[in-house]
């Protein structure tokens, strides 16, 4: 993967808007509600373990790799802690397995004090066209040395997947690189120092996306805009890779200036022609001025890769927890079939805030669901 990153800018992207009066116009429905978890759907990895944020292992075409033995995933873990909320000083990228919609937890992907960060964030993973080169995009968080804060970072390191029998790793990892670094010109640092409590900064979730099209690699990865107030300016930012493996910062595909703070997990699905955007927010993002949106998933679409997008149902609404379980699961994924899988967060709560966040936290992989796309339309099936 390459050298060293720039920042120039792109004159073929479109910024597109994420506006007050998409936001304004969801109404709930049947085809965007998630079925209500329950209690069976709560299938823990092991009792130490929380998981939460997962993607898979794809092809080029955006495809889950599959393989006798079963497909292979990565997911953020932590060791349960009394409070839930601390498992992201401490999370770890681990590879998992998933068969018929069971996972089982493989252990860590990346070897002790491998990574540049205290502990590493969500990101996405691609097998290489020879079959046996995984590519890790990640989020490095903190410092190795200086130990954990805010401050995040994005990279890239290979390994080779190494399948014996019923037994799979990744081994002979190439050194992390750094691909995407923040443009100044358009991006505020995510440099470790919060504007407020519980608003931080974003420089994380590289998702790399191979355009069918013509076959250039771009990385869509969650970032926060310089323009405005230091919180409520969430975006999308876009790179493109260059012939020499390094990566130029295009801009902002999306921007939500006054309405969001964090626009997380964004990645790309190409189907039937289009490209759709996904990405996940939750409610308590939403800027107080602004219409609230329920915490989701939401998307838009677009004819080129680098848009203009268009608002999904007209709204960008795809996908939201029920009414009665606003909080019971997040950071879904959208795979090249169009299943969506997530994590289940705070469920049977009753859209309470819960005394004990530990005994409502499921740190499970959430049953998947699957959408049916038509044009700009998105429904769940």
């Amino acid at each position: 993967m390459g050298s060293r990153p720039n920042t120039r800018r792109s004159p073929g992207l479109h910024t597109s808007a994420w506006t007050r009066e998409q936001i304004a116009a969801i109404a709930p429905s049947p085809a965007t509600t998630i079925p209500l978890v329950t209690a069976k759907g709560v299938r823990r990895l092991g009792a130490d373990l929380d998981v939460w944020d997962i993607w898979p292992l794809q092809d080029a075409r955006g495809r889950v790799v599959d393989y006798p033995l079963g497909r292979l995933w990565m997911g953020l873990t932590a060791p349960v802690l009394g409070d839930p909320g601390l498992r992201h000083a401490h999370a770890r990228i681990w590879l998992l397995k998933e068969r018929d919609g069971d996972f089982a937890a493989l252990g860590p992907a990346m070897p002790d004090g491998f990574s540049p960060g205290a502990c590493e964030w969500s990101g996405s993973s691609l097998l290489r066209a020879d079959g046996r080169t995984v590519e890790l995009h990640f989020t490095a968080t903190g410092d190795r040395a200086t130990g954990f804060s805010h401050a995040q970072r994005l990279f890239c390191a290979t390994a080779r997947l190494d399948i014996m029998g019923d037994t799979i790793g990744l081994k002979d990892w190439t050194p992390p690189v750094e691909t995407v670094v923040a443009d100044p010109a358009w991006q505020r640092a995510a440099d470790g120092v919060d504007p407020a409590p519980g608003y931080i900064k974003a420089m994380r979730d590289p998702a790399i996306f191979q355009d069918p099209k013509d076959g250039r690699r771009y990385l869509t990865f969650a970032a926060t805009l310089a323009s405005g107030a230091p919180i409520f300016g969430g975006a999308i930012g876009v790179a493109v890779e260059a012939a020499d493996g390094s990566w130029t910062n295009l801009g902002p595909l999306v921007q939500s200036e006054w309405l969001n703070h964090e626009l997380e997990r964004p990645h790309i699905v190409y189907a039937s022609g289009r490209y759709y955007l996904f990405w996940c927010s939750q409610q308590r993002m939403f800027a107080p001025s602004s219409p609230k949106g329920p915490t989701g998933l939401y998307g838009m679409c677009a004819d080129h890769v680098l848009g203009p997008y268009r608002p999904i149902n007209g709204t960008t609404l795809v996908a939201a927890n029920p009414l009665s379980a606003p909080a019971q699961t997040y950071a879904w994924w959208v795979d090249g079939d169009l299943d969506v899988w997530g994590f289940v967060d705070q469920w049977g709560t009753q859209g309470l805030n819960p005394a004990d966040a530990r005994k409502t936290f499921g740190g499970s992989v959430a049953p998947k669901f699957s959408l049916a796309l038509d044009g700009d339309r998105a429904e769940i099936i």
